[in-house]
């Protein structure tokens, strides 16, 4: 229907490519939500073509329900009874435990489910006492955005048994879907939504999600790249609305750095890796302790630089500055060492003499074995970029150790874009027992680096390696399934690209897509074997 409405001369779309593919998320979002009310294709691709797809969803259900007359022309004559959506709450139930099917076929025709993120909802009137043909009794202000929550007496239901308790849900859930769309539309055309970075929070992910969501088979995406908040409410439309979670790696390392995560896993009975790894630069490069001045006031890396060209020569430069001041230099010049310090990461490596960060320090600050990304056709810079789009693993270790309660066997998990393999080594770290890993990642360095750890830490355990997630076909997957009994979590790690081809800053979304796409494929189909 996207795509017939993309070539519709009566619905023309703006011919930026941004504002394209944003009318497209809209119409295949609205087609859901009439689809989930019970409404049929033919009716909504009809009422698409009366009314146009930049209709509100309250008009074109009403359009639909009035047997083609024009949005508000007149009242409601045929409303939906209970029964009707009673049943199409079993209907919406059966959907989201994952009915939306992975297919070998291009991206571009499968079908992905999305939901609204919202934080702070503008109350519409209720869908369904409008399709019933009744209107609120009182008119809410946005100066009460809470009284659409107190409960009204024409509105309430028998809730003694299952049916009225599904009726009643059924009413909750469309208002709520619908008032979530609206309020983020009026947000986008007020301007409300800005690019800036994610606030500290510390949410619990599963309170907005179902109890079909919030169960096995899991699901893990993590960012350390800098996203907006806008960025982050469209990657949470595509894994069931769940909340972003955000951490400062300071609290766990000595490196601070904020990193994001997307996951319906619980947040309760949470534990910290151990022995916990350097807290400080000083703990983790102690042999610089005898050199740092008292006037470098660094306890953690505040940045990672990958830069190493000219490096020596900045160092020879600060090194005959403070030669020449015999260690004492002025404020101005002060602020410019340690200016330069921050951004080249620079540590003392002796008396007036300053060095740059090398990949073994990091490793240790990031949680990673010695010398774990060193190989063959790796260099410095290399080594450092890896590192630099990594997870810090004690941080991403605490947000995963409830995986050793809920799967205390040990686990199988699929990992897409799995780097130098920052999921694999955290959950090691955390005793739990890896049973197979499918591991899938484009960079064939990359690839030699996890299997190098594989080996040499001694896993039990089964290592698959893919190189493309497009290899990754349904057939394939299937396999991977039946081998492994299925798959306790499914990761994503960062899928990045240096080109911003989507507005996500740092995001590459098409990737992003192939993950929802598989996700979803295999939490139907286990959810469909149990």
């Amino acid at each position: 229907m996207a795509k017939k409405y993309e070539k519709d001369a009566n619905n023309p779309f703006p011919g930026d490519d941004n504002c394209n593919n944003e009318a497209l998320f809209g119409i295949m979002d609205k087609t859901l939500r009439l689809l989930e009310m019970g409404f049929t294709e033919n009716q909504i691709s009809a009422v698409f073509e009366r009314c146009g797809s930049e209709a509100l969803l309250t008009d074109l259900a009403e359009s639909i329900i009035t047997g083609g007359a024009e949005p508000d022309a007149h009242k409601y004559s045929s409303p939906l009874s209970k029964q009707s959506v009673q049943l199409n709450c079993r209907s919406l139930k059966r959907k989201t435990t994952g009915d939306f099917l992975m297919n070998q076929q291009p991206l571009s025709s499968v079908l992905i489910k999305t939901e609204e993120y919202s934080s702070d909802v503008v109350p519409e009137p209720d869908l369904l006492e409008r399709l019933k043909g009744k209107r609120p009794k009182e008119e809410h202000t946005d100066d009460e955005p809470n009284n659409w929550l107190k409960p009204k007496e024409e509105f309430m239901e028998d809730t003694s048994n299952s049916e009225g308790r599904m009726w009643l849900e059924a009413r909750r859930g469309i208002s709520s879907s619908t008032n979530n769309r609206v309020a983020a539309s009026r947000r986008r055309v007020l301007g409300i939504l800005e690019d800036r970075n994610p606030t500290m929070s510390m949410p619990n992910p599963c309170k907005s999600l179902t109890s079909v969501v919030a169960k096995p088979p899991y699901f893990f995406y993590g960012n350390v790249t800098s996203l907006s908040q806008d960025s982050w409410a469209r990657i949470s439309q595509f894994l069931y609305s769940s909340q972003p979670e955000f951490a400062n790696t300071q609290l766990y390392s000595a490196l601070s750095r904020k990193e994001g995560y997307i996951h319906n896993l619980p947040i309760e009975d949470r534990f910290h890796i151990h022995p916990k790894g350097p807290m400080t630069i000083e703990e983790a490069i102690p042999h610089s302790r005898k050199w740092w001045p008292s006037w470098d006031d660094r306890k953690q890396l505040s940045y990672i630089s990958c830069e190493t060209s000219g490096v020596p020569l900045l160092c020879d430069k600060l090194g005959r500055i403070l030669a020449d001041c015999n260690g004492l230099p002025s404020a101005e010049q002060r602020r410019q060492i340690l200016q330069q310090c921050r951004e080249k990461n620079l540590i003392w490596v002796g008396k007036y003499k300053l060095g740059r960060l090398e990949p073994e320090h990091l490793e240790r600050i990031m949680g990673y074995p010695f010398q774990h990304s060193q190989v063959a056709g790796f260099g410095v810079p290399d080594r450092l970029g890896s590192l630099k789009h990594s997870f810090q693993t004690d941080t991403l270790g605490y947000h995963l150790s409830v995986m050793r309660r809920l799967v205390p066997g040990g686990v199988v998990i699929l990992s897409f874009f799995s780097g130098i393999g920052g999921v694999e080594i955290a959950l090691h770290r955390l005793g739990i027992v890896l049973k197979g890993v499918v591991s899938v990642e484009t960079c064939e360095v990359k690839r030699k680096i996890l299997k190098k750890w594989w080996e040499s830490s001694g896993q039990s355990g089964e290592l698959i390696q893919i190189e493309d997630i497009n290899k990754l076909s349904s057939r394939r997957l299937e396999d991977l399934m039946k081998k492994f009994k299925g798959f306790d979590l499914v990761v994503c790690q960062n899928p990045y690209s240096a080109a911003d081809s989507d507005n996500l800053s740092g995001l590459d979304f098409s990737m992003f897509a192939e993950f929802v796409r598989v996700v979803q494929r295999v939490r139907s189909t286990m959810d469909g074997d149990r």
